[in-house]
């Protein structure tokens, strides 16, 4: 046993599982020495409480030795799990399920708790360094927290953009390659594969940037010429210049290749700052030249 995975009895559960559950979440695993569905659930639950061990204690009631417990829970039959929080029964299972729902079961309890004082203070220094555009720094606060807390979505997003902001696509992309089902579902998560994706494009583009710009001069109607600029241009960080060459493309033929050049700044706006002086002066001139 651990401090966080303890054996209770019939003497200190209101101690260990009602009092205990006011600060953390207690998952009460009742069991006995003749189970095997328990012997085989004890290290998926024992593992999965490890990973949250500064928010959830295993506690351990073997109903051989503590009846009048078991009666008091009214346990039909084992193995059966409750978890307690604030002194009251919040959720259950019975019997032998997938590991994973076992992983997602604790997860859930442990959220319960909320973050802990060194995760608050760490996502919101990142959240500092992240308006500053301090990759760096940023990337290391995200990292402490997931060191903690691996799918914290937070800092799985802070890490994303980190590695967006420093030009690291590949490490990005390897990043998010590992994350669960569950937080790539997340909208946040969508919206930096997005931006993932435009950045890198446009950081590659930034690369023949004196070239595009010199094709472009020659070839002033070419609509493509400003697509591949703007591309190169939002590499470089020079927004308002990006948007404002394309929508020069859209004033010549806003038509063109399927409104190529309207999605293409609208991507670039939304991957950017919705909210930016920049961003509003382009969706005004975007709207004059469409709809007047």
């Amino acid at each position: 046993m651990t401090e966080h995975i303890i054996e209770v009895n019939s003497k200190n559960f209101v101690e260990k599982v009602i009092k205990g559950s006011e600060s953390l979440a207690v998952i009460v695993d009742f069991w006995a020495p003749w189970c095997s569905p328990c012997k085989q659930l004890t290290p998926i639950i024992e593992n999965a409480v490890n990973t949250v061990s500064d928010k959830v204690i295993l506690a351990k009631i073997n109903i051989d030795e503590n009846q009048s417990i078991a009666a008091q829970m009214q346990i039909q039959s084992i193995p059966m799990v409750y978890a307690f929080f604030k002194g009251e029964v919040v959720d259950g299972f019975q019997g032998n399920i997938p590991e994973s729902q076992v992983i997602e079961f604790v997860k859930k309890i442990s959220e319960l708790v909320g973050p802990n004082e060194d995760i608050k203070a760490q996502t919101v220094n990142l959240e500092k360094y992240i308006t500053v555009s301090n990759w760096n720094k940023a990337l290391e606060e995200a990292d402490l927290i997931l060191d903690v807390d691996q799918n914290n979505i937070d800092a799985c997003c802070g890490k994303i953009l980190s590695l967006i902001g420093l030009n690291k696509f590949d490490l990005a992309k390897e990043f998010i390659s590992i994350l669960p089902e569950e937080i790539l579902n997340k909208d946040k998560i969508k919206d930096l594969c997005l931006k993932l994706e435009v950045n890198e494009n446009s950081f590659k583009a930034s690369e023949n940037f004196d070239d595009l710009k010199k094709f472009l001069e020659n070839n002033p109607n070419d609509i493509k010429a400003y697509i591949d600029l703007s591309n190169a241009m939002f590499g470089i960080g020079k927004i308002s210049d990006c948007y404002a060459t394309l929508i020069k493309a859209i004033k010549i033929d806003p038509e063109w290749n399927n409104q190529e050049a309207r999605k293409k700044l609208l991507s670039f706006i939304s991957s950017h700052d919705l909210t930016s002086e920049e961003a509003r002066k382009a969706r005004r001139q975007l709207s004059s030249i469409l709809f007047d």
